[in-house]
């Protein structure tokens, strides 16, 4: 009996230093010069130039507020946040003193394979009611374009969610434009149309989060779409603003980038990985940098070289699958299961921004056609390489009477299969 448990004993000291030995294998099983990679791409952030316009864009729903005031209410809930992350509320303190303005829902255009442009002409008076009030927010929507940047100040903190600005105020311009269209006010029409695209395009390059950079993608495929359905009833040589020339000029690759977006979202990943490993006992079962390599892997290609190549040939992103189980998961179980359940399909996202930037070449393609001579499908031939790309060549409709091209992206409810643009007045 004795004998037996001594020998008890002894497995069970292999057995500990087994996994003990394991641990430490583990621990320090060396990163992969691509994870190494990964995080200095992630970690290299380069400030954006010029003016901030987050000040603006955070307190859009308030009105009767001057710069310096939409400045100081910011920095009042930046240092909200930073005394108190947990219990700060993700709206701003101004909403105790000034009502948000209220958004009609009625006044927003619907997704949809019905433009706003022809919604807005269906029931004007509906969209004016709507927007009775709202001369305040059109201007502020109108001044986004004067700024050059959209850095949001609010750092990531723990595991608590960074506040974003309110982006419904955002689709209220698209449906105010058509009405303004509508009653006459064609060159304003047109050129609000512009700023909002030129806003667009804007956030999407430097935006601190996926989710502004998503939101400045569809600013732009909302007005790129407007634009083109009030474009098509003018007359071919109609002359555009000067402010127009530039905006609708091709997005080039860093414009479509997702890299500062996902750089974003890695430091607040990381943030919440340090708020976890505070204690000893998390420690260890979560270590800080094998989970933020791992993580790394997930924002990462969107900084790589091959992603700028893939954005300036219109060519599918290669987003790669989360990251596999492996020996540094031993001593790391709990960072590896975060960073797996981390990594949903970024795929779409990429997609989405490569369809903004495909909009804007059809809107291009759309005024080059429509001054050609001939048939459309004659002309199509010489369409210009900076309206088109070699992977997604406009092409016409079944009936002649739209522009397109693949969507790339996942279409929302109600949307086909194909970016469009129209080449005939209904």
């Amino acid at each position: 009996m004795l004998k037996m448990l001594r020998w008890l004993g002894w497995a069970m000291l292999a057995l500990v230093v087994m996994a003990v030995a394991a641990w430490l294998l583990s621990r320090f099983w060396p990163l992969s010069a691509a994870q190494r990679e990964d995080r200095r791409l992630l970690e290299a952030v380069q400030p954006n130039e010029g003016r901030n316009g987050f000040a603006l864009l955070w307190t859009l729903p308030f009105d009767g507020l001057d710069q310096a005031q939409r400045e100081a209410a910011l920095a009042d809930d930046v240092q909200r946040w930073k005394a108190s992350p947990s219990q700060a509320s993700h709206a701003s303190l101004l909403a105790a003193k000034h009502a948000p303005l209220t958004l009609d829902g009625a006044g927003r255009c619907a997704v949809g394979p019905v433009g706003c442009l022809a919604q807005v002409r269906a029931d004007p008076q509906r969209f004016a009611d709507a927007h009775t009030g709202h001369a305040g927010l059109h201007q502020r929507l109108a001044r986004l374009a004067d700024f050059d940047r959209f850095d949001s100040p609010f750092q990531p903190s723990g595991i608590e969610l960074m506040p974003l600005p309110a982006y419904t105020p955002l689709l209220d311009g698209a449906s105010a434009q058509a009405l303004a269209y509508l009653q006459g006010d064609v060159a304003g029409a047109v050129e609000a149309g512009c700023r909002s695209v030129r806003f667009g395009r804007r956030m999407m390059r430097t935006s601190s989060t996926l989710m502004d950079s998503m939101m400045g993608a569809v600013v732009v495929r909302t007005h790129a779409a407007l634009l083109g359905d009030m474009l098509v009833e003018q007359s071919p040589g109609y002359v555009l603003p000067a402010s127009c020339e530039v905006a609708l000029q091709p997005l080039d690759a860093d414009e479509q980038s997702l890299c500062q977006a996902m750089q974003g979202e890695f430091a607040m990943n990381k943030a919440a990985i340090e708020a976890s490993t505070q204690t000893a006992g998390s420690r260890l079962l979560l270590d800080r940098d094998h989970t933020l390599a791992r993580i790394a892997g997930n924002f990462g290609w969107a900084c790589r070289p091959a992603a700028a190549k893939a954005l300036a040939a219109d060519v599918p992103l290669l987003v790669p699958p989360p990251p596999r189980w492996d020996v540094g998961c031993v001593a790391n179980p709990l960072g590896c299961t975060v960073s797996a359940i981390a990594g949903p399909s970024y795929t779409q996202y990429a997609a989405r921004s490569q369809d903004a930037a495909a909009m804007i070449r059809l809107l291009g393609a759309q005024r080059w056609l429509r001054q050609q001579a001939g048939p459309a499908d004659e002309a199509l031939a010489r369409l210009p390489a900076q309206w088109r790309s070699d992977t997604r060549m406009p092409q016409l409709s079944a009936d002649g009477r739209h522009l397109q091209v693949l969507r790339r992206g996942p279409a929302r409810e109600g949307e086909g299969p194909y970016l469009s643009m129209p080449l005939r007045a209904d």
